[in-house]
C-alpha cells in the first residue's frame, strides 16, 4: 500500500509518495519515498515524476488555491488509469486528536488544519505553536489536549518585502541581506522584515508559554529557513508539516473506511 499526499498552497504545489506506517509512532518523514515541488503553473510537470511511481492506493489533498487547480491536478492523476479517487480535505470539528476551536470549523484553512494535525503527531500531548512560513505566515496555538486555541495570519517574508517596493516611490525591489546594523536600503528592508517575522513569532510564543511552560514551537514552510536563524526561542524545524498532517489523515481514512472522493471537500 502507498499514499500520494499533495499540499497545494498559494504559490507552490508540493507532493510526496509515502509508504504506510509500520508502527503507530511512525511519521511521514520516516516513510517518504519520493518528494517534489513545483509552481502552480507547472503542475503538469509532475506527470513525468509520477509516471515512474507505482499507482498509489490512497490520494489525499489539501488545497488553498481555489478551483483553478482542480482540473490540472485531476489531469495529472490520469497517469494512473486505475488510481483511486482523490480525497480533498477540509477542516473538521475534530480529527486525528485535534479539536477545532474556530467559530465556524470549516472556515479554517485546510492547510493550517493539516499542519496542526502534523504537529500533534510529532510533539504528542504537549501544547504547541505551529508556525508555517509561506506566502503568508500563520501562527496557530494548540493546547496539551489538542485543542486549537486560536491563531494569527500575517504577510509572509517575501510578501512583506514586495509590498514595500510596490507601495512606495523609492524603495527598491532587490535582494538584500539580514545584517544586525544595516547601512544600505536593500539590507534595511531584508533586516526589518526579518525582525517583524521573528518578533511576531516570539511574541505569540511568549503569550502562549504563560499557560503552557512545556510548549513546543514547530516551524515549517518555504521561508522557514530564512526565519529560523533570527529566532531567539527554541523550535523544531519540519520540512513539510502539512504533508505530515495529511499522512495522519490518510491513515485515519483507512481506519474509518471513509470513502475517498474526487474533486470534493470533506
Amino acid at each position: 500500500m502507498s499514499f500520494l499526499l499533495i499540499d497545494i498552497g498559494n504559490t507552490f504545489f508540493k507532493w510526496g509518495g509515502y509508504s504506510p506506517p509500520q508502527h503507530d509512532a511512525d511519521t511521514a518523514h520516516l516513510r517518504v519515498r519520493e518528494y517534489g515541488r513545483v509552481l502552480l503553473d507547472e503542475i503538469p510537470m509532475v506527470m513525468g515524476d509520477w509516471r515512474r511511481l507505482p499507482r498509489p492506493d490512497r490520494i489525499v489533498i489539501a488545497s488553498v488555491a481555489g478551483t483553478r487547480v482542480v482540473n490540472p491536478v485531476l489531469r495529472a492523476l490520469e497517469v494512473w488509469p486505475d488510481a483511486p479517487l482523490a480525497h480533498w480535505i477540509s477542516s473538521r470539528a475534530q480529527q486525528c486528536g485535534v479539536t477545532n476551536g474556530y467559530l465556524n470549523p470549516a472556515a479554517l484553512g485546510c492547510d493550517r488544519w493539516a499542519a496542526m494535525i502534523g504537529a500533534r503527531a510529532l510533539i504528542g500531548a504537549r501544547a504547541g505553536l505551529v508556525v508555517v512560513c509561506g506566502t503568508a505566515t500563520t501562527l496557530d496555538m494548540t493546547s496539551t489536549d489538542g485543542r486549537f486555541l486560536g491563531g494569527g495570519i500575517m504577510p509572509g517574508l517575501g510578501l512583506m518585502q514586495r509590498a514595500l517596493h510596490q507601495n512606495t516611490a523609492t524603495l527598491p525591489d532587490a535582494a538584500g541581506d539580514y545584517v544586525d546594523f544595516p547601512l544600505q536600503t536593500v539590507d534595511a528592508i531584508a533586516t526589518g522584515c526579518a525582525h517583524a517575522q521573528a518578533g511576531a513569532v516570539e511574541r505569540v510564543f511568549s503569550l502562549h508559554q504563560r499557560n503552557y511552560p512545556d510548549m513546543r514551537c514547530i516551524l515549517s514552510g518555504g521561508a522557514a529557513r530564512s526565519l529560523a536563524p533570527r529566532l531567539s526561542i527554541e523550535f523544531t524545524f519540519v520540512e513539510n508539516l502539512v504533508l505530515e498532517g495529511l499522512y495522519r489523515i490518510a491513515i485515519t481514512l483507512g481506519n474509518e473506511g471513509t470513502p475517498v472522493r474526487s474533486g470534493s471537500s470533506d
